[in-house]
């Protein structure tokens, strides 16, 4: 097809919005802003709230409401909020994240938000970030995918991680992250494809020729619009003008490429890469995530870290994650999730270093960036999504009240709860893309009187 012929099957109001956010981008780093950077940390089979509560921190014991399934025959909630500091003998950090225990000051535990809308049950796929039921699929877009768009990149969301025990997997799946309805984003789950995929154009063969020639491409598209606008009806011919200045954008986006220093890439390493050990494999997919947000080529990364039921063999553990989701009150069971859990927490610690070693401004790249660890799974093994345990490393340069604090949020249904969809609303505020409310409202909860109207404002600056 003719190039020209081409451009008028163009949808031009559906390719705008998704370029437009590169051209805000582009126009915000003219004005000196700097870039926002988020992480989520996504584990499987449940984070169980006492792993993310200081250590004393009692909350009063209650029937679960949902139901008497051995796994959650009982929850616990308070009354009221508790808003208490972390760091010294009456906010010590849990066990299962005492790898944190040197960025006390940038960390806050968040239990008590519910996200029943997401069903529960053997996790809650795209609804963990979505805020939507789990059985509807990628529904909607999720919150990685929503901030991607606020600090748009030349990637513009890095998926990588792994699902069950790696030897024979797959090199991606999906499951838990969405640009849109039917949106799917791929994760990749093998270190060394990452590797290609990410850092390949700028360690092989010729970046800038390659780069050079891509942009004459969009440059000749992006004349060829300004030739066609005036053929097209009003309205339709202004968007397809923000699309010609859309792909001059992309144009000078892609440019960057030739930019990343290959000396900042680490080497792709066989034994390291290539490992089928899944805790190596995950060690390998933050390197590659520290790479990508060192290197400008992606503001937000989401990892998985076992989503699935993987054996974590090299931490000592003799079970796979589901039957020790399954052991709920068995006292070793509790210690092996506890395990599951440090090493997740050291990930988090390694990543922070990292981004700590690099200036920025007046501070440094850990200043303006967000990490959030929580579980596609909510608060146990099969989740009934009465609270959804997170942990945040960061305060996006100021713009969240965070850092220090431990949180619970009053039990459900009680005056002052709040959900998941409320927190991600108030992210989105925060990040400088505020909505009406993200994902969906519970409708227990308005019936309850608790509208979910407002953003939750309790972490926003």
């Amino acid at each position: 097809m003719d190039r020209r012929d081409l451009l008028k099957t163009l949808p031009a109001g559906a390719v705008a919005p998704y370029l437009m956010p590169l051209i805000a981008r582009a126009q915000a780093e003219a004005q000196g802003k700097k870039p926002m950077r988020f992480v989520f940390l996504l584990e499987g089979n449940g984070l169980w709230p006492e792993h993310v509560m200081p250590k004393g921190f009692v909350r009063q014991e209650m029937k679960n409401p949902r139901g008497g399934d051995h796994h959650f025959e009982k929850t616990n909630g308070a009354d009221e909020l508790a808003d208490i500091s972390l760091g010294g003998p009456n906010g010590q950090l849990p066990d299962a994240l005492s790898p944190l225990e040197k960025h006390v000051k940038r960390l806050t535990l968040l239990t008590g938000l519910s996200g029943r809308v997401a069903g529960g049950g053997r996790g809650c796929g795209y609804g963990a970030l979505g805020a939507y039921p789990a059985v509807a699929g990628p529904k909607d877009i999720t919150i990685d995918c929503a901030l991607a768009k606020t600090s748009p990149s030349i990637r513009q969301l890095v998926g990588l991680g792994f699902l069950h025990n790696p030897v024979n997997a797959p090199p991606m799946f999906q499951g838990y992250s969405a640009y849109g309805p039917n949106q799917k984003v791929s994760y990749i789950q093998d270190p060394v494809l990452a590797h290609k995929v990410l850092f390949g154009k700028v360690l092989g063969g010729d970046p800038k020729a390659e780069v050079g020639s891509q942009s004459m491409v969009l440059d000749a598209l992006a004349e060829d619009i300004h030739e066609l606008r005036p053929q097209l009806p009003g309205e339709e011919g202004r968007k397809l003008e923000r699309v010609a200045d859309a792909f001059s954008s992309i144009r000078q986006r892609q440019a960057r490429l030739s930019e990343i220093d290959p000396s900042r890439i680490p080497a792709m390493r066989q034994e390291f890469h290539g490992s089928t050990s899944e805790t190596i494999r995950m060690e390998a997919h933050v390197e590659r995530a520290a790479t990508a947000l060192l290197t400008g080529l992606t503001n937000t990364i989401t990892l998985c870290s076992g989503v699935g039921y993987p054996t974590w063999k090299r931490l000592g553990l003799p079970i796979a994650t589901h039957e020790i989701g399954h052991r709920a009150n068995d006292p070793a069971a509790q210690a092996m999730r506890v395990k599951i859990r440090q090493f997740n927490a050291s990930l988090i610690a390694k990543l922070v270093d990292t981004l700590e070693s690099v200036p920025e401004g007046d501070g440094t790249m850990m200043d303006n960036t967000l990490i959030i660890y929580l579980s596609e799974s909510a608060e146990t093994h099969h989740c009934v999504c009465m609270e959804w345990p997170m942990v945040l490393v960061g305060n996006l340069g100021g713009r969240l009240k965070t850092g220090g604090r431990f949180v619970n949020v009053p039990k459900y249904g009680a005056k002052g709860h709040a959900t998941v969809a409320q927190f991600y609303t108030a992210l989105l505020h925060a990040a400088g893309a505020p909505v009406n409310h993200f994902g969906m409202k519970d409708r227990f909860l308005i019936e309850a009187g608790l509208d979910q109207r407002e953003p939750w404002g309790l972490f926003m600056a």
